[in-house]
This record gives C-alpha cells, structure tokens and sequence, in this order.
C-alpha cells in the first residue's frame, strides 16, 4: 500500500489550521496555550503577540492577570529556551526535558564553571533565592562574592538547569521593561505532580505541528531517540512522505485542509515556534527568504502572506503611539495590500494599545 504525499503547500495549511492562522480560535486562553504546548517568550511581549493572531478577541490585560494570578509560568523548557506554560505543563514538560537542559550546560558552560564545587554553589543559589526574588543580575552578583573563581554566567545558568526558575510579576508582563525577576517554582506555586510522558507529548507534538517527522519533533524539544515514542504510539497515528521522501507522522482526525485554502495575513512574534518547531522550515519559510527577510537583524517578527513567511517587521514606541515598518521579500500590490495594510492597522492598533501611529511598508 503506497504512502500518500503531501506537498509542501498541503503541509503548510495543515500547520496553519493547527496553529489557529488560518481562521482565529475563540477558545480561553490556558487552553490555547496548552495545545501549543506554550509560546516561546524570550521576548517579554512574544506570548502575547501570538495569542493576538491566534485568537478572537484577545486582550493583553487578559493574559496578564492569569500571568499575575499564578495561572502561567514563564520559565526554560524546551531547548533551553524560555517558554510560557500553564502549571501543570511547566512541571510535566520541564520534567521531560530536564536531560536536553543539562546536556546544553555540559557542553556550552561546564568547561567555563571550571573546577569549583557545583553542589556547594546550587546550595548558596538556592538559600539566596528562597530568601525572596531577585533579578538574574542581583543573583549573579551575590554568588561571585561567595564564588569568584567559576565565570558568573555558568553558575546562574546552572542554576536555571537545577531548578526551575520562574520569571515573575511586575516582570515579563505587557508594558514592563523591568529586569526579570526570578525565584524557585517552589516559592510562587505549590507544584503538581508531574504527569506528561514522552509519548503523550508525541501526540501533543502533532497535534499542533503536525504531519511532522521524528526530526521535526526532537528539532522542536531538544529531547533526542524519540523514534522508540514513535514507534510505540504509533498504531494511533497516519503516515505520510513528504516531497523530498521523508517519512511525516499525524493524527488520523487532525486537519489536513486543501493546498488551495485561503490563508489570511498574520503578523508572528520573533521566534514563534511555528516557525522554529522543525527540522526542515521549508512549510513555513522557502529556502530563499530565509536570513534574507531579517537582514541579520535578530529581533523583527515574521510576517505570514499567503500562508507563508513573505515579510518581516519591527516596532518601534513613539510619545503618540508607535511606528510598524515591515519589509517584505518583494512588492505586494493589489487585494493582498490591502490585506496587509488591514491585518498591520490592527496590529499596530494592539501594539500601542489603540493609539495606533505610523505604518510604513517597503520592499527589499
């Protein structure tokens, strides 16, 4: 029996109709999250700017209150990276990928900590924290009087591995510039038990990325074998190829809508897991445009024209409200302007909270 194959265009739909692009979900917002299996959040505003473009309706005061009422955690799950989860998936997930964090801080910070005693040191860090939240600066001062030998930026990262450490109010919230303030998860919330295998996420995983490889999967965690998950689970999933051959793994109800299905403007924040969820980005980004649209630039969001990544686009606060400039990858004209131009109004509208500003829209 053949394999079916799935185009790159019918792969990107079908990412799109996951993700909440292609028609904006009304749904409560921990729910949203959790089938995302949460928002990447390095930057203080991404998890709101993707919930924006996600769902109907979507208010940043929304999000901050579940934030402020311990409902959300911004902590380091996945690949090292900040994310933002509900409860019970920062302790499931973190528990998951607790093996990817410490073999990050083995290969890109053991060396620098040096000899010193790192037991000794994860205790000094502990008794700091508990004492009340302090910023990564103020920890990292506080722990080179006591530690002056190892380098100061591989002892709070150690400290991120060790524990999970939350980023919490007044920090991290819409309209804070505020340095993040961080404690032990212990200290903010009375943690659940944790309760996520790694075949349950296998399922999670394909269900908001979906059709996607093993590759895609481990590309989108960090954890490594996880063709045994796979193979395990596998009785419940559908198999297809994709053009190049490689084998795609999905639910057998997950939505797989026509290549053909109109995908509207959607303005992403920078290092939405959309993007970043997989080995090979080619649904999502051609070959061409990518590295180009950002010109080396790290810190501008990814516009999606016609389901694809096709502009990119920067923000920029002014006293009457905020300037939007975006770069597209080339000239866009006609109905697809004017879908731009709408989808850029209400963003900027959001972005300034109603006092809009200056549009700018230029071709590279």
């Amino acid at each position: 029996m053949s394999v079916p194959v799935l185009t790159r265009l019918e792969l990107n739909r079908a990412t799109l109709a996951r993700q909440m692009l292609l028609v904006r979900a009304d749904r409560p917002i921990v729910e949203a999250i959790e089938f995302l299996s949460g928002p990447q959040a390095q930057i203080s505003e991404g998890p709101y700017q993707a919930l924006w473009s996600r769902l109907e309706g979507f208010r940043h005061e929304a999000m901050t209150r579940l934030i402020e009422e311990r409902t959300l955690l911004r902590a380091t799950t996945m690949r090292g990276t900040l994310h933002l989860h509900s409860v019970p998936d920062m302790v499931g997930i973190r528990k998951l990928v607790q093996p990817v964090l410490e073999r990050m801080w083995g290969g890109q910070f053991a060396k620098r900590f040096g000899a010193g005693d790192r037991q000794a040191m994860i205790r000094a860090g502990r008794r700091l924290l508990d004492k009340g939240p302090m910023t990564a600066g103020a920890l990292r001062k506080a722990l080179v009087e006591r530690f002056p030998e190892p380098d100061p930026l591989s002892m709070t990262t150690l400290l991120q591995v060790s524990d999970t450490l939350v980023q919490i109010p007044p920090t991290r919230i819409w309209g804070s510039g505020h340095a993040p303030v961080l404690t032990r998860i212990g200290n903010w919330i009375e943690p659940p038990k944790p309760d996520i295998t790694r075949r349950q996420l296998v399922k999670r995983y394909l269900a908001a990325f979906g059709p996607a490889s093993v590759a895609d999967m481990q590309a989108w965690c960090g954890l490594t074998k996880l063709d045994a998950d796979f193979k395990a689970v596998r009785g419940e999933l559908v198999e297809f190829r994709d053009e190049a051959g490689r084998v795609l793994y999905d639910l057998p109800e997950a939505p797989r809508p026509d290549a053909e299905t109109p995908a509207p403007i959607r303005f992403l924040p920078v290092y939405d897991n959309v993007i970043l969820g997989f080995a090979d980005r080619s649904r999502m980004v051609a070959a061409a445009d990518v590295g180009r649209l950002w010109q080396g630039e790290t810190n501008r969001g990814s516009v999606l024209i016609d389901g694809m990544v096709g502009a990119s686009w920067g923000f920029a606060k002014t006293k009457a409200g905020g300037v939007l400039d975006i770069l597209t990858g080339t000239p866009v004209t006609g109905k697809t302007r004017e879908g731009l131009e709408a989808e850029a109004e209400a963003f900027l509208a959001f972005m300034t909270d109603g006092k809009g500003g200056e549009m700018k829209i230029e071709a590279m």
